[in-house]
């Protein structure tokens, strides 16, 4: 046990590095960001166990819990209060709609159900009857406005005016994000909807939970190759976000970003922008806040982050029917 142990708080020291360490110098180290969460709950439980043995090797699991607090608490929120303001807040949806495969009129009335303000959808591609389904979520939810580049996968819907759209697509045509102009009551903010490059692991991750069998090299070979993936692809979206960040330091409104970002809150790439954004989350909810809901648990790689200009005053999530993510919203007051 006390080899476990000293293996398990290695390993978790090991992963204290995912956000300090750009994956272009050591993409392998980036994995471990993915088992972050899962790390700190065995150092916990060894904790208890310690304690229960009346055993020293407490502090150990408590002096690792320690030195990663900083890291912990962007995964884990602990709000500090109820947000209130005399505004009418906006409220915000992002969804990965998972090439929105189901019934429209259930998709729609779904997203209707949530009663959002503005709607950012990602996978909104290679949809049967598209046209179709704008309609339907137009009817649903009574907006009248619409942003979305005939071509890709990423779209807004709004009850407020939209201008000034720009979608930009990376190397495929399946990852990109736009940005569009809101002119809301409470003034104009630039929209940031981003999906990012994606891991390509969700499909064997659910496989391999149906038929894993540690016993059988092809199960190692397929977690090898689960995380290899996930490593290389966080490279990308490094070079992505930074892309981004670029386009948020420009904008002469205040910005919003949201959407799905494939990764998770132990990454390099969660640091890049929270160092000058807000996290809705963080601010306004309790706990992981898983928003996939894959065989992987406890990943939370959809995020709502508002700049300062923004005062967060709630934030939820909801499990959608046709999607392994879930939709999550978020509550917000642009700032006088």
């Amino acid at each position: 046990m006390r080899l476990i142990h000293i293996l398990l708080v290695l390993l978790t020291l090991a992963a204290y590095g995912c956000p300090l360490i750009d994956p272009h110098t050591f993409w392998p180290l980036a994995t471990l960001a993915l088992l972050a969460p899962m790390l700190w709950i065995f150092v916990l439980l060894f904790a208890f166990y310690w304690l229960w043995k009346k055993d020293g090797a407490v502090w150990l699991s408590g002096i690792t819990l320690l030195l990663g607090f900083n890291i912990i608490s962007t995964a884990f929120a602990i709000p500090d209060g109820t947000e209130k303001s005399t505004e009418k807040p906006i409220r915000i949806i992002s969804l990965n709609g998972f090439a929105f495969t189901q019934d429209k009129h259930k998709m729609a009335d779904y997203l209707a159900s949530l009663k959002g303000d503005v709607i950012c959808l990602q996978e909104f591609h290679e949809i049967r009857d598209k046209p179709l389904l704008i309609k339907r979520i137009k009817e649903a939810t009574t907006f009248n406005y619409f942003y979305h580049d005939k071509n890709g996968g990423i779209a807004v819907f709004s009850r407020y005016p939209l201008k000034n759209g720009v979608t930009t697509f990376f190397k495929n045509r399946v990852n990109g994000y736009l940005s569009v102009d809101v002119e809301s009551p409470q003034g104009v903010f630039r929209l940031f909807n981003l999906h990012l490059q994606t891991n390509a692991i969700s499909r064997m991750a659910d496989k391999m939970a149906e038929n894993a069998n540690l016993q059988d090299k092809k199960t190692w070979l397929t977690i090898k190759g689960m995380f290899g993936r996930y490593g290389r692809s966080s490279v990308t979206r490094t070079e992505q976000s930074r892309q981004i960040m670029a386009e948020v330091r420009g904008s002469p409104y205040p910005v919003f970003l949201c959407g799905d970002f494939n990764d998770v809150p132990a990454s390099y790439l969660y640091g890049l922008y929270r160092a000058e954004l807000q996290d809705a989350h963080l601010a306004q909810s309790w706990g992981l806040g898983a928003t996939y809901a894959g065989a992987l648990p406890g990943l939370r790689i959809d995020y709502l982050l508002p700049d300062q200009s923004f005062q967060i005053i709630d934030y939820e999530t909801f499990d959608c029917f046709f999607s392994d993510h879930r939709a999550i919203i978020g509550e917000v007051v642009l700032k006088e």
